[in-house]
Parts: structure tokens; C-alpha cells; sequence
């Protein structure tokens, strides 16, 4: 497998180590490159080719990894699109929504990343629901940035919005599996803007509320919350049923804890790449497209 990376920072190389060990057990011969604009104060793997001008890039590569900053993408994929038969391109897709038709007539070749839907506690919550009516459902992913971005938030990209920074797009799973889980809404209302003391220049909160037939979603997405919270929690005729992907348990109010599961943080990402490889790079399926995976963007920004 030929592959090109495009950002090498720590969800590029995680992608890069996972793919590696994949590709050890399938025993798929392995060869990669990077391509960066410049060189970078961290030192790539030496295995690695590093590539640092555009016309040095080959027209042949298997696979493309997409995983530099969000405000990048649109333009790395604009350059490279006839140069790679697949393309995973890390969540999410772009900053704002763009026209793609430029893209649409390959768009199975294109998979958007989208990790928690392959989280065990999640798979096991999809299962679950299928047996179950849902009347409403609230969501809440709370966490406090300066905890999250550890090195300094006010320089992150999570901080800029010219770099596709602010709460709605970094959380943007969250919207994506609850569509993953109850199809696209009739129709969405969203609330964003910055209400903390953060220093930052992007949004710190994001409520959504979505519209289905016999139900709504609730979402609530902060940067600032003082308790890490991220769960979801789904209303029946008769139960409350709780996903905790903190915790990883699945609880029910008339039936306790139903599942417990101990998993490892990179497990939901080695899982999305062995999806990635047997489904997509096989023609037999793609759950996340660029064409989804821009409508879950036009209802994270909201645009109609």
C-alpha cells in the first residue's frame, strides 16, 4: 500500500502507528510518505519519506491521509485529488461548507474520519436502540479546554477560527453520531457564540436541537465545563438509557447497568482504520462520505 500523509502532528502519527500495525497483521506491504510545507521542530519517523515541494508528490498513491489543520483541507484536497485513489481526511471536513462538486463524482473514495461511532460503548448503544422507541434524547460533551490543550489553548487550533478552531467543529462527533444513530433531521435550529473567560477568539458553546418525526435531540457542546461530561441520554415510553463514553457503561433506569466495557482510548481509532481498509478501500462501503459528511457540517454551522 502507497500512502502519503499530509500532517504529521498527533492524530497523523496515530493514524501512521495504527496503520502500521494493521497492516503488519493483514501482512500488507507498507510504503510511506509526508508531505509538509516545512520542516517541522519534531522529527518524523525515519521510515518515513518526507516531501517538502508539491511537485515532488507522485500521481500513484493508494491511499491519502488528510490530517493537517481543518482550514487546510479544502486546499490539500483541491491539489491532490487526482493523485490518490482514497482519501481519509481527519473530522472535520472544512471549516465552513463548501461547494463539492469538484468532488462528488468520486465521493465514496472519500472518507471522513469519525472515531467515536467505532467506540465500543457506542457500537453497543446502537445495538441496544434498535430494540427500544425513542421519544427525545439529550446530548452533552462539557470539557475545559485548558485541560484539553494542554501545551497553551490560547495558541491551539481549537482557539482560532481561521484554523477551523471553536466548539461546534472540535465536537462535531457529537452531531455526527446522533445522525449516525436517528438519520438526518426535518430540521435543525442551532445557537452558538463565546460566553466564558476563555482567551480565545473562537466559540465556546454550541446548542443544537433537532426535529425528527416522533422525537427531538438536544445537544449541548462547551469548552469550559469545570466536570468533564460526554454522554448521551435517551427518553422512552418507559426507560431512561444513559451512554456514558466516559465511564464506558450503557445504564438503564429500570434495569441498572447493562454494559461495562474496558477499552483502550486508541481502540475506537484502530477500529474506524480496519473499517477504513475492508470497507472502503474494497468498494463494498462507505458510512461517511465527503457529501455526508458536508451536511453535517451545514447543520453544525447552520446553513440551509
Amino acid at each position: 500500500m502507497k500512502v502519503i500523509f499530509f500532517g504529521l502532528g498527533s492524530i497523523g502519527q496515530k493514524h501512521y502507528e495504527n496503520l502500521k500495525m494493521i497492516c503488519k497483521e493483514k501482512a500488507i506491504p507498507l510504503e510511506v510518505s509526508a508531505y509538509r510545507s516545512r520542516k517541522a521542530d519534531h522529527v518524523a519517523p525515519s521510515e518515513i519519506r518526507m516531501i517538502y515541494k508539491m511537485d515532488e508528490i507522485e500521481d500513484d498513491y493508494d491511499v491519502a491521509f488528510v490530517t493537517n489543520p481543518t482550514a487546510l483541507h479544502l486546499d490539500t484536497l483541491q491539489k491532490i485529488k487526482d493523485k490518490a485513489a482514497y482519501f481519509f481526511v481527519e473530522k472535520p471536513i472544512f471549516e465552513k461548507a463548501y461547494g463539492i462538486d469538484e468532488f462528488i463524482g468520486n465521493k465514496d473514495a472519500y472518507y471522513i474520519a469519525a472515531p467515536l461511532r467505532y467506540k465500543g460503548i457506542m457500537l453497543e448503544l446502537k445495538h441496544y436502540l434498535k430494540q427500544q422507541t425513542s421519544l427525545n434524547a439529550r446530548v452533552i460533551s462539557s470539557s475545559y479546554l485548558p485541560n484539553w490543550r494542554k501545551d497553551d489553548y490560547t495558541k491551539s487550533y481549537s482557539a482560532n477560527p481561521e484554523l477551523g478552531g471553536g466548539i461546534e467543529l472540535d465536537c462535531i462527533h457529537e452531531l455526527d453520531y446522533v445522525i449516525d444513530l436517528f438519520g438526518f433531521p426535518i430540521q435543525s435550529k442551532a445557537m452558538y457564540g463565546k460566553k466564558s473567560d476563555l482567551k480565545i477568539q473562537s466559540n465556546d458553546t454550541a446548542l443544537y436541537l433537532l426535529e425528527y418525526k416522533n422525537q427531538f435531540v438536544e445537544i449541548h457542546l462547551d469548552y469550559y465545563g469545570q466536570v468533564s461530561q460526554r454522554k448521551i441520554e435517551v427518553i422512552t415510553k418507559d426507560d431512561l438509557i444513559t451512554c456514558d463514553f466516559l465511564t464506558n457503561t450503557l445504564t438503564s433506569r429500570k434495569f441498572g447497568q447493562l454494559i461495562a466495557l474496558t477499552e483502550e482510548s486508541n481502540q475506537m481509532y484502530l477500529n474506524e482504520l480496519t473499517y477504513f481498509i475492508d470497507k472502503v478501500l474494497t468498494n463494498t462501503e462507505n458510512n461517511n462520505t465527503i457529501e455526508h459528511a458536508t451536511n453535517v457540517l451545514k447543520i453544525a454551522k447552520e446553513i440551509n
